[in-house]
């Protein structure tokens, strides 16, 4: 899943909390304009595999779906 921090109904931050907490296994990449630090460590502690800043490129993206079995 990519997910972003910033959304109308839900932060990202708790759509990471609510899979957490229904113990959904998934991998969710963060893509945000949000490069802060705390924001990247705190996706993290939240589950997310990687954090991606926008504008995302293939360049980035492909060695965290190789890292993963997600791209070959």
């Amino acid at each position: 899943m990519f997910l972003d921090l910033t959304m109308p109904d839900m932060t990202g931050y708790q759509v990471l909390d609510a899979l957490q907490h229904e113990d959904l296994n998934t991998f969710v990449i963060v893509v945000s304009a949000d490069v802060q630090p705390m924001a990247q460590e705190r996706v993290r502690a939240l589950g997310a595999i990687a954090f991606l800043p926008k504008p995302v490129t293939p360049e980035a993206l492909r060695p965290v779906l190789k890292e993963y079995g997600l791209h070959g």
